[in-house]
């Protein structure tokens, strides 16, 4: 059997692709459309082309090598596989209404077209042609599960466009890759028709197609294909672009084909495009494409800057440069000690010949038909500010103030404002010698910024160490199981003396770690003092004496039947272990029951805890009788064929 070296290399690459990582199943499709031509005899050229997203998509998973169109009939039955080889890429150019608009760098799409040329005879019902791939970026914003959504491209030839050799309408342009928000959108999107017929324009929503299992069927999965699926709302057929409010819907003129809009949502959108071609009345094809459309703010020539407008005590200016949409710059700084002052930088820093007031002026794209222009006025003053303040600390127990005098001045204007702030803990105050509380000890930085009347402004910061006694406690409650011991202060500081007042178990109340074993949840009242006996705090600190567990069992067994269920109860226990040894060392089950088969007597062991992870242990026998009756203790008779009969003995 001779092969075909295309379907030799599909198959191949079919191989390969199954056998690759998932990164190739990354997404990239923006859109797509699949167009036919009659040239008589009946054979067609068939056209499909491709546009990927080269900055969003991944690297890898470019063009389809071969791509495989699947040839179906009315039926939805596959008729033949047609494999076409990669030809050539190219790069589109974003076109803008505007030679002033900037379209951002991260906006790239390649496109490519494939095509070929097959025999068509005349069939009832005609033909389906498709292509299908996965998947659609991950960005796009109006469609649900966009990374888990693949696309079809195709056309149906009638039974009377093949009778007629009739060719589809073809776009005239492809849509702009690229729509600034807050922009109107005027767009031609009209077809031509080789023969003449009338052509209808409609949004329609795009088909879905393969899937990321499979992104690269080959041949083509059967009709009839799904739609995407809309998250609707905001988005359906009726409103593609726009999930807020205002702005216009996108719409195309039914009989021009002129697309208008106005987007006010910035994202990635999928919208679709269907041209119904008509002979005599009578609907004979369907064209339908659909594409990306990449909503964005647009850069434009804009000129903005920023300078302090006051600026007291130095004459030397850094400028801020804000302006968008060009890099090419052109700063006049005006400065009559300075004729004809200038700076090409983009963020000049320019020292003035004196004080005074100067007026600045930034051109972007100087000499360029996008040229803009902004201005900003200088006042240079001589600095008479002169902050100064005192800081002090009254309290230290679980508390302190944090008290701040000010020293300011001016020589020659008055003070307008002081702005006060204290880190950690964000606290500000806009009073002339404020008061801050402070409830935790630490280095706090306090920074004054004063601004005087003629507008000049200066800061200075100074720090101060705070200390609090409550933070010579290492906690205020612990928690411990009954018969445990406790360590009221492990982590004490030597720089303070603590005093625990009268407590049967400390011996020494004087120690600033006293290990206490309260039999039952006390509070310990401690009084903690500075060295120097300037501060002191009174508290207590609790000791949380959890339960006594105290797991309740049955009672030693015997049992006649071939399983027992033992059941373990404690109010305070959260989890229970069996074992089978009083080493506790292999687990046989978890929960409070275990379901037990001794052959003889076995003991059975259970340990429970509580949520502190306080535990304890208790016991039961259970005596597994092999014989078919036993006389109980009782003088009873308990019967049981190859059972046992059943003892209770009470410990």
């Amino acid at each position: 059997m001779m092969w075909n070296p295309l379907l030799r290399f599909g198959v191949l690459l079919s191989f390969l692709l199954l056998c690759l990582p998932n990164v190739l199943q990354a997404t990239h499709i923006v859109g797509g459309e699949m167009n036919y031509t009659c040239l008589g005899n009946d054979e067609y050229e068939i056209t499909l082309t491709i546009f990927r997203d080269c900055y969003n998509g991944n690297p890898n998973a470019w063009f389809d090598n071969p791509a495989s169109i699947g040839v179906f009939n009315e039926d939805n039955v596959l008729l033949q596989e047609i494999l076409l080889p990669l030809m050539n890429n190219d790069t589109l150019n974003p076109v803008l209404t505007s030679e002033c608009l900037v379209v951002p760098p991260d906006v790239c799409v390649h496109t490519t077209t494939y095509r070929t040329i097959v025999t068509l005879p005349p069939i009832p019902g005609g033909y389906q042609l498709a292509y299908q791939r996965c998947c659609r970026n991950e960005t796009i914003v109006n469609i649900v599960d966009p990374l888990d959504t693949g696309a079809t491209y195709g056309v149906t030839i009638s039974e009377a466009a093949l009778e007629a050799c009739n060719s589809n309408p073809k776009f005239k342009e492809w849509p702009p890759i690229y729509i600034c928000v807050n922009e109107p959108i005027v767009f031609d999107q009209s077809a031509i028709d080789q023969d003449g017929d009338s052509i209808v324009y409609r949004l329609c929503t795009p088909l879905t197609g393969a899937t990321p299992d499979i992104p690269q069927p080959q041949p083509p999965n059967n009709p009839p294909y799904d739609e995407i699926q809309w998250i609707d709302p905001p988005y359906n057929v009726d409103n593609m672009l726009n999930g807020s409010p205002g702005g216009a819907p996108l719409s195309i003129n039914s009989e021009t084909g002129l697309l208008t809009g106005f987007p006010v949502t910035q994202g990635q959108f999928v919208v679709g495009i269907c041209v119904e071609e008509y002979r005599d009345g009578i609907l004979i094809s369907t064209t339908r494409r659909d594409f990306q459309y990449n909503i964005g703010l647009c850069g434009e020539a804009d000129a903005a800057f920023a300078a302090p407008e006051v600026q007291c005590g130095s004459l030397t200016v850094n400028f801020d440069n804000q302006s968008n949409g060009s890099s090419n710059y052109l700063w006049l700084f005006n400065d009559p000690g300075n004729p004809g002052a200038s700076s090409a930088m983009t963020d000049p820093v320019y020292t003035f010949s004196d004080t005074g007031q100067y007026t600045v002026m930034l051109i972007v794209a100087p000499g360029e038909v996008c040229e803009d222009t902004a201005f900003q006025e200088i006042h240079l003053k001589p600095n008479t500010l002169v902050p100064d303040f005192e800081l002090s600390i009254d309290g230290c127990s679980d508390v302190a103030a944090l008290q701040v005098q000010d020293n300011s001045e001016d020589t020659l204007h008055d003070i307008a404002s002081w702005n006060w702030t204290v880190t950690p803990g964000g606290l500000t105050s806009e009073a002339p010698s404020p008061v801050f509380t402070i409830e935790e000890a630490g280095t706090y930085t306090v920074a004054l910024t004063l601004t005087s009347t003629e507008g000049c402004t200066d800061t200075l910061s100074q720090t101060i160490d705070v200390k609090l006694l409550s933070n010579a406690l290492t906690a205020l409650q612990f928690s411990q199981c009954p018969g445990d011991s406790t360590a009221l202060n492990p982590d004490f500081n030597a720089a303070y003396t603590y005093s625990w007042g009268s407590h049967p178990d400390i011996e020494d109340p004087s120690l600033p770690n006293p290990v206490v074993q309260p039999l039952e949840t006390t509070a310990y009242s401690v009084t903690v003092s500075d060295v120097a006996g300037n501060c002191s705090l009174e508290t207590e600190v609790l000791v949380e004496v959890a339960p006594a567990l105290n797991p309740s069992l049955p009672p030693d067994t015997t049992i006649c039947v071939p399983d027992f269920t033992l059941q373990a109860s404690d109010p305070n226990a959260v989890f229970y272990n069996w074992y089978a040894d009083a080493a506790l060392t292999e687990p046989i089950g978890e929960g409070d029951t275990l379901q037990v088969s001794p052959m003889g007597s076995a003991v059975y062991y259970v340990l429970v805890r509580d949520a502190l992870g306080c535990t304890a242990v208790d016991s039961v026998t259970v005596t597994g009788n092999a014989i078919n009756v036993i006389t109980t203790s009782q003088g009873g008779i308990c019967p049981g064929a190859l059972g046992a009969a059943a003892v209770i003995n009470q410990d």
